[in-house]
């Protein structure tokens, strides 16, 4: 099993494993302090993050894990003022929030947007800064780090900056900024290896178009400004269950008799698995997800293999010939199946500790184990 399955490190909702030694907090550049008025540290709940004012009226863009549930957050600023605000428009799939401040016509510092596209004004190898309040120190003032830019992934369609920038919890949220002290990408999370620590994720601001252009500028909806893609005040998927969705719940009976349903995994992250038992794939996804399964304990992941309109008996040697160590969920009469509506087998569903899916896609991976033990950590 390659390391990289077993050796990880999250941001905010993402558990971490430890600090490590290559904490090390620059000095803050010129650019670095064009965003600093503006970066603010976020509290919401049980969660800490960063967050960073996108508009005048105190329209603050962030992460939407650090906001998770909540409808009120506190927002506290590098000079140690403290607002209340409230949750305006959330996207589940790119993992972007937007936060107003309740000001009573205080005007606040807000940070310029930049490119977030690969092209000449930011390119592979580029430098980045990533500002933000890491949850473990008790600074007043942001912390900023550095790193070079070494990838544009595409998730699931959302384009994300991959750095090799270091990110803490309490990171997620904050800005990625370029040489500029422009607002390049969100912070969203950090997947690590010994192997690459090039491995800090961050939504790209291109991707918070549609929620900013939504509010107009005293921090209201303004349906004037709907470009049309969005027309809910919580973005979600139009045809569920798909990424940014609840995930339906359902019972099953397991081929050991234990009684499961989704709703009792709430708090773990899931892994669905739709699978059947003449396909060739199906076994193949299996030697790819069991060193996932394995390397992620109970309390953190569980997943869940649905067999449809099959038999118990063929399932069962099923998972013997491929010693699958997961539960094994017959779905006799396909209701599971209908719910879910998987667009061909294996088909993989990512369900985060909320209960929203994240992922749905049928899997084809070249390297399956490391891509889906990637997506985990990131989400």
């Amino acid at each position: 099993m390659p390391k990289s399955v077993l050796t990880f490190l999250l941001v905010a909702i993402l558990l971490l494993t430890g600090l490590g030694n290559s904490c090390s907090f620059v000095q803050y550049s010129d650019n670095a302090r064009k965003v600093l008025p503006a970066t603010v540290r976020i509290i919401a709940g049980d969660s800490l993050g960063s967050g960073v004012v996108v508009g005048k009226a105190g329209l603050v863009l962030t992460s939407n894990h650090v906001i998770a549930d909540s409808k009120i957050a506190e927002v506290i600023f590098v000079d140690g003022a403290k607002y209340q605000g409230r949750s305006l428009l959330t996207d589940a799939g790119k993992d972007l929030a937007l936060i107003q401040i309740e000001n009573n016509g205080v005007a606040f510092p807000c940070a310029n947007l930049g490119n977030s596209a690969e092209s000449d004004e930011l390119q592979t190898g580029d430098n980045v800064e990533i500002v933000g309040y890491p949850a473990f120190t008790e600074l007043e003032a942001p912390a900023v780090t550095s790193g070079r830019i070494s990838g544009f992934p595409r998730i699931e369609s959302v384009l994300f900056i991959q750095t090799c920038a270091h990110v803490y919890p309490g990171n997620s949220g904050g800005p990625v900024i370029n040489r500029f002290g422009e607002v390049i990408g969100i912070v969203n999370g950090k997947y690590s290896n010994v192997e690459d620590s090039c491995a800090t994720f961050a939504t790209a601001i291109s991707e918070a178009e549609d929620l900013i252009a939504r509010v107009n500028d005293q921090g209201q909806l303004d349906p004037g400004r709907d470009k049309g893609s969005i027309n809910k005040p919580v973005v979600t998927q139009t045809v569920c269950p798909n990424a940014g969705c609840t995930a339906p719940d359902f019972t099953l009976q397991s081929l050991d008799g234990k009684s499961i349903s989704l709703r009792s995994l709430k708090g773990k992250k899931a892994l669905l698995i739709f699978a059947g038992t003449g396909c060739p794939a199906c076994s193949q996804v299996m030697q790819c997800v069991s060193p996932v399964y394995a390397a992620w304990p109970r309390g953190l992941l569980e997943t869940l293999v649905i067999i449809s309109r099959e038999k118990s008996s063929n399932m069962e040697l099923w998972a013997k010939e491929n010693n699958v160590k997961c539960p094994v969920l017959p779905d006799p009469a396909g209701e599971v199946y209908n719910l879910y509506q998987p667009a061909g087998l294996p088909a993989m569903y990512f369900i985060n500790t909320y209960g929203d899916i994240k992922i749905k896609r049928t899997i084809h991976f070249d390297k399956c184990a490391a891509e889906v033990d990637a997506l985990l950590r990131l989400y």
